[in-house]
């Protein structure tokens, strides 16, 4: 019994040591390896972050599979967002989108007032996908109003091959303007399911 009380009571004094060994050593060793870390994500992996909140627009999504070609995508544009008549609006999209088999080619669009998937309709008098640049142009019937709230519903998407986070930017051109004001992006959770 009493050479069990000797043994652990040296175990535990090896282990002490080697711990505060271990300590010393780290504090050398930790820095250096936490540097290389933040230096390797830094430019490609956010934990905190993203789309800040003021910018960050709302949208649903039916049919969220990967390669689906019903995919059909809400975009909800808030009222408090529009101060003035829009005239135009443009949604870029990323080159990833259409590099992972995603496309819009057969896509139709139409807007729709209210949000979540929207009520009414709002005449559209043109739509052009520039698939060169990755946008499409929506030109609505009549300027729509400040303040109110639609949706930008796209149709017969193709999703891409694989799951992806892909953002959306809206930019709209008010009446009187010659540029595209920025209004926000859609931070969209594509072929989820």
């Amino acid at each position: 019994m009493i050479w069990a009380k000797r043994l652990l009571a040296k175990g535990l004094c090896g282990a002490v040591a080697l711990s505060g060994l271990a300590a010393i050593a780290g504090s050398h060793i930790v820095p250096r390896a936490t540097n290389a870390i933040a230096q390797t994500t830094g430019g490609g992996l956010t934990i905190y972050g993203g789309v800040d909140a003021e910018f960050r627009l709302n949208y649903l999504i039916d049919n969220n599979k990967r390669r689906d070609t019903r995919a059909r995508y809400y975009l909800a544009v808030p009222g408090r967002k529009i101060t003035r008549e829009i005239v135009e609006l443009e949604i870029t999209y990323p080159q990833d989108f259409e590099d992972n088999g995603g496309y819009f080619s057969r896509a139709s669009v139409e807007l729709r007032e209210g949000d979540g998937r929207g009520q009414g309709s709002i005449p559209v008098e043109d739509v052009v996908f520039n698939l060169d640049r990755n946008t499409i142009e929506i030109y609505p019937a009549e300027p729509i109003p400040p303040n109110k709230n639609f949706v930008i519903v796209v149709s017969s998407v193709r999703n891409p091959n694989r799951y992806g986070q892909h953002y959306l930017n809206l930019r709209t051109m008010y009446r009187g303007d010659v540029l595209r004001q920025f209004v926000g992006i859609w931070p969209m959770d594509i072929a989820a399911e």
